[in-house]
């Protein structure tokens, strides 16, 4: 379950139009939040409120073998955070935990800045200017004293400045560590510079969307498929020692059933590390996917499962035929590609004056094969736009049959073969609280090495979350 701040980032994110999944850093987001989620490692109690329309409180209290805890404060001044914030009463499961995440494609997702609103008096006369947005976190954990920050400042339409630091007195010694992160993320690039106090490592990353532009006609590939390609390279300047990757993302959707599924790729050539992963959509009530890791140099494998089974308060009755019936009739709701409908108008507009101006029995004739031509051309494209608007429809349908959904749990598996391990978590909503409840199950062979057992140091715990 996600904690209650990073939801207040996520929506600060949303309403400042800066896309996450742009970033190199979450090319492999649906993966991991399938296989790696974090499980509760003893028992936690969080409760968050909104003093006001800008600033936020957490308390955190953990009992483990002793009590711990942190109090979070979090202030932001962009505006309209009621309209995507809700409380644990209100809020929609797959919105407050890290699921399957579709990746829309750069085309149909321009990064669109945060704009400032006219006054009343200035609605005749108003230019849209950018607004700079900003966001201050700061926590503090006890009893051990040590202090967490973090700011995200919007610089520009397509520019961001992340700042986190981490200062610790325990043991008597002072530590300060800094983390610098620049992104700019424009038309199909996002590039990001990072720079660390710790070692003196120093980052790049860099993520481009291949597929960047629709297709002619309607968007054939509206909400259907991308493609995404990106490396990153990492120094550190106190050991000089080097490291980079390479991944690439593809993301589509099934034209007959609209379930998305994304495939990944990971090579670091330093370390021989392979890895490729295959996430999908089987309904909107489950999700699996499958990860194979190699080693070029070792030869070692490892092959890993998971899925996620939503449960449902009240199925919704939405399906694909909603979005599309009425487009399937008429074809006055399809939206042509205005440079065809140009040419169309003009030929037309051709052979109407040549039929008014002109009188020749072989022009008149000419003018008929003209016309029947263009009607040919019209039926055609005509067919295949309303096949395009079809599949779009079908595509929106799932997605929205998901989203709008009211869920009320949802559990969690994943295993590995390599690391012999089961986890098992279950998220869900009770009296206007969110539960996290979850164990991992590590096994190991029997004095005999023949039947596996249960690893005492296997781990369970429960997180409870408030938030109004």
């Amino acid at each position: 379950m996600l904690d209650y701040m990073d939801y207040v980032v996520k929506a600060f994110e949303k309403q400042t139009k800066w896309s996450s999944d742009n970033s190199y850093e979450n090319i492999t987001a649906t993966s991991r939040s399938l296989l790696n989620f974090p499980i509760p490692q003893s028992f936690k109690f969080q409760t968050s409120n909104k003093s006001t329309n800008h600033s936020f409180n957490t308390l955190e209290l953990t009992r483990g073998k002793k009590i711990n805890g942190s109090l979070t404060y979090l202030y932001t001044d962009v505006d309209g955070l009621d309209s995507v914030l809700r409380g644990s009463n209100a809020i929609a499961l797959q919105d407050a935990t890290e699921t399957y995440r579709n990746i829309q494609p750069s085309f149909s997702n321009h990064h669109v800045p945060y704009w400032g609103l006219p006054s009343q008096g200035d609605l005749l006369q108003y230019t849209p200017k950018f607004i700079p947005r900003s966001l201050y976190l700061g926590r503090l954990y006890y009893p051990s004293s040590v202090l967490e920050a973090m700011m995200i400042k919007r610089l520009s339409p397509h520019t961001q400045f992340i700042v986190k630091c981490i200062s610790s007195t325990v043991g008597g010694s002072n530590l300060n560590y800094w983390t610098f992160c620049w992104q700019r993320y424009k038309e199909q690039n996002c590039h990001e510079w990072i720079l660390s106090s710790n070692d003196g490592l120093c980052g790049y990353r860099i993520l481009h969307n291949v597929m960047v532009s629709p297709s002619k006609f309607n968007n054939s590939l509206y909400n259907n498929s991308s493609l995404a390609v990106g490396a990153e390279f990492w120094l550190s300047l106190g050991s000089l020692n080097p490291g980079c990757s390479t991944s690439l993302r593809y993301c589509t959707h099934s034209a007959n059933t609209g379930r998305p599924l994304t495939l990944t790729f990971t090579l670091n050539p330093l370390f021989g590390h392979v890895s490729t992963t295959y996430s999908a959509k089987t309904s909107a009530n489950s999700t699996f996917t499958t990860k194979y890791d190699f080693n070029l140099y070792s030869t070692e494998s490892n092959l890993s499962f998971g899925c996620e089974l939503w449960r449902s308060e009240s199925p919704i009755e939405v399906t694909s035929d909603v979005f599309h019936k009425n487009t399937v009739h008429s074809i006055a709701k399809i939206p042509h590609d205005e440079k065809m409908d140009q040419e169309l108008l003009s030929l037309n507009d051709i052979s109407t004056e040549t039929n008014i101006t002109v009188q020749d029995e072989s022009l008149n004739n000419f003018n008929d094969n003209q016309q029947k031509y263009l009607n040919d051309l019209t039926k055609t494209f005509e067919s295949s736009l309303q096949q395009i608007d079809k599949e779009r429809s079908i595509i929106e349908g799932f997605e929205n049959k998901f989203n709008n959904k009211q869920f009320s749990s949802v559990w969690k598996l994943s295993t590995s073969f390599m690391s012999k391990n089961l986890k098992i978590l279950w998220e869900g909503r009770f009296k206007g609280f969110l539960f996290s409840a979850g164990t991992e199950l590590l096994f190991k062979a029997d004095e005999k090495g023949i039947q596996p057992i249960i690893n005492p140091s296997s781990k369970f715990g429960v997180k409870v979350q408030y938030s109004s």
